[in-house]
């Protein structure tokens, strides 16, 4: 069943009241004057500034964490294809060398550590290197 004339039915009144009103004030606005031209113009460019601006906010506040601690932390990547990367995984304080690729998760390599390790050895590293200079 065809809806169109059921829709053209609701818009008929007030297509005609508009139209009575304009006649009885006398009132004849051309449709592209100046007027309505700035007046449409404006409101297109302020309703995509909304769009521009939101998109623009949702970009700079969607990497923000969004509640309490997870048990998977990503901890760095790299891509290594046009569709597949590596990226190491922090899970229980153990890390995992994974590789992705459109459906498919492979876990490459379980690395020994959390990398506090190499950390703490940095600082005994500058800490000998300090006690050796005086």
């Amino acid at each position: 069943m065809c809806r169109w004339p059921f829709i053209t039915l609701l818009f008929s009144h007030s297509l005609y009241a508009a139209d009575t009103a304009q006649k009885q004030l006398g009132v004849n606005v051309s449709p592209l004057g100046a007027d309505s031209l700035l007046s449409t113009v404006g409101g297109l460019l302020l309703v995509l500034g909304i769009i521009i601006g939101g998109a623009w906010l949702f970009k700079r506040y969607a990497q923000m964490p969004m509640g309490g601690k997870g048990m998977v932390r990503v901890v760095g990547g790299a891509s290594v294809g046009t569709r597949e990367r590596v990226i190491v995984v922090e899970v229980d304080n153990q890390r995992l060398l994974l590789g992705v690729a459109p459906g498919q998760v492979r876990t490459l390599h379980i690395l020994q550590g959390s990398g506090q390790g190499f950390q703490n050895y940095l600082d005994n590293e500058r800490g000998s290197g300090q006690e050796r200079k005086q």
